[in-house]
């Protein structure tokens, strides 16, 4: 399969395989090929096969595409020594052949400490290099800073050397991450990915000598292209023997190649080096993690502060209402909500965005203030669950969904309507501790269609010290623990909210209830958040 090589550019060394189908490059999402620049367009060119032959095409480009220099118009013809242009990425073919002549191979040796080729000969100078090294380099943390004083240092120890570079396994695939030159720096900083393969693959430290003087050395076009003379390859590997990346020393003028010492030495150095480099990364993923953790617990008080936590007081009084929120992981998918909708009636709603984490997190806010601006133009709960999915549905591009409870309290009369979308129905319990589904016929899921029929309406008529509980499914589904109980259920809730203190305060009855789940699955929801909301008609308690 031909493959593509960029030999100048943000991306310089990266291979584009060219499959049988064709490829499109450009920087929009989507296309076969993402290469970004702010030259490159959304959907800039197409590179194809056609009769075996490398063709290029231009998508109608911003700033057009050329092969040496002259525009491309209409399909292209693309030979071995042509260089193809998208902005400011120069790509280079390069026809795939196979491993053996592909280039020459002078010397090997196993990167392993108990290879005795690696101290046979002059152990000394290699013990006081990989000293000297640890001297000057142990003592940071920063991996840029340590590549940049080993590529520096490694010039020093190996005069011959014209180029030093680092590269990195990025998912998989070889990235050049630094690279240091003697002298002024010279342009196309490529390296041959088939001789990281070989050095990544199979943990080998590979020299290679007179590159140019090869024939089959030739023939590989990443080298030959920037004249490497002589290089030595060397893989970085952590405690457990996984390489993570590859060490190489180049030298581009005639003369003077690396030797076997060169290559021991070489290989004795990147023992140490992986050392270093691999604690500069744990300490970046500790630094990493302890950021994490605190934006996430930032992130989480800032939405737990989108939530309602002062007394709702209308002209007639406080309203006795009450939600609590504990989530599984440090932000939630859940939410509760209430607020007045005029001198007399309240707005509330239970809800549960499907998926976990910071998506989650991120979609309920947006569903939470979309929630509350509908509400003030609904005619009724039913009402608001249509206006309210038509808008999330409607700018929904992650195709995320969400299941809502919602409710209308006459604060007055003690009605409360009631509406349901995909989510478990509330319990109705009476002063006297008689609990009851709130049942009604609901409404598909929120988010999923623009339209969806017009979901039923249920009609309590609260007395005073009746109590209406909404609740997320983190409730009702918690795991027994140990094992053997199945979850919480609905049947357990309910006897939990009917044994509830008459006339106690809301916080001790979310409490209560909260105590009760915990207890039954010995703190664990099963990794989903639990969300109550509790209204209780004829006024908070003193």
């Amino acid at each position: 399969m031909p493959s593509l090589l960029i030999t100048a550019g943000p991306e310089t060394g990266r291979e584009i395989d060219v499959p049988p189908g064709g490829i499109v490059i450009g920087r929009q999402a989507g296309v076969d090929v993402l290469l970004m620049g702010a030259n490159v367009s959304r959907r800039h060119a197409r590179v194809f096969l056609r009769d075996g032959a490398v063709m290029v095409e231009d998508l109608g480009s911003s700033n057009g595409t050329t092969i040496n220099d002259k525009p491309v118009k209409g399909p292209q013809l693309m030979g071995v020594h042509d260089t193809l242009r998208l902005g400011v990425h120069h790509l280079r073919l390069s026809v795939a052949k196979s491993p053996d002549a592909e280039f020459t191979i002078h010397r090997k040796t196993r990167a392993n400490l108990s290879n005795p080729e690696l101290f046979s000969e002059n152990a000394a100078r290699k013990l006081q290099a990989v000293l000297e090294l640890n001297q000057r380099l142990g003592r940071s943390l920063d991996t840029t800073e340590l590549l940049t004083g080993l590529l520096d240092q490694l010039l020093v120890l190996f005069p011959q050397a014209d180029r030093g570079m680092a590269i990195m396994i990025d998912r998989g695939n070889p990235a050049l991450r630094m690279v240091r030159t003697r002298g002024p720096a010279r342009s196309g900083a490529t390296f041959s990915r088939s001789i990281v393969r070989e050095v990544v693959e199979r943990g080998m430290a590979l020299l290679a000598e007179d590159t140019q003087a090869e024939a089959r050395f030739v023939d590989n076009a990443t080298l030959s292209a920037i004249g490497i003379q002589s290089l030595m390859c060397v893989p970085l590997q952590d405690h457990a023997q996984r390489v993570f990346g590859a060490l190489q020393l180049d030298r581009l003028q005639m003369g003077s190649p690396f030797q076997s010492e060169d290559l021991y030495l070489f290989t004795a150095i990147a023992f140490q080096v992986s050392l270093l480099l691999e604690n500069a990364q744990l300490h970046a993923d500790l630094l990493q993690q302890e950021r994490m953790a605190r934006e996430l617990e930032m992130a989480r008080n800032i939405q737990l502060g989108f939530l309602p936590h002062e007394p709702l007081v209308l002209p007639s009084g406080r309203v006795d209402i009450y939600g609590v929120l504990h989530p599984a992981l440090e932000v939630s998918g859940d939410f509760y909500d209430y607020f007045a909708m005029d001198s007399y009636r309240v707005g509330f709603c239970v809800a549960d965005v499907a998926g976990k984490g910071m998506p989650a997190a991120l979609f309920m806010s947006k569903v939470q203030a979309i929630g509350r601006h509908v509400a003030h133009l609904a005619e009724g709960p039913g009402d608001w669950l249509i206006r309210w999915n038509r808008a999330v549905a409607t700018d929904n591009p992650q195709f995320m969904f969400v299941t809502v409870a919602c409710g209308i309290y006459d604060s007055t009369r003690g009605f409360v309507h009631l509406a349901y979308a995909g989510h478990p129905p509330g319990l109705f319990r009476r002063r006297d501790g008689r609990v009851s589904s709130a049942d009604s016929r609901p409404a598909p899921l929120l988010g999923v269609d623009l339209e969806f029929p017009p979901p039923a309406e249920l009609v309590l008529e609260l007395d005073d010290g009746d109590a209406v509980v909404l609740y997320t499914d983190g409730a009702t589904e918690s795991p027994s623990a140990p094992p053997g109980a199945g979850m919480f259920g609905p049947e357990r809730l309910a006897a939990t909210v009917a044994g509830l203190p008459d006339r106690s305060p809301l916080p001790i009855w979310a409490d209560q209830i909260c105590e009760a789940v915990h207890t039954f699955s010995k703190g664990s929801t099963g990794g989903d958040d639990l969300t109550l909301l509790l209204l209780r008609h004829g006024g908070a308690p003193s």
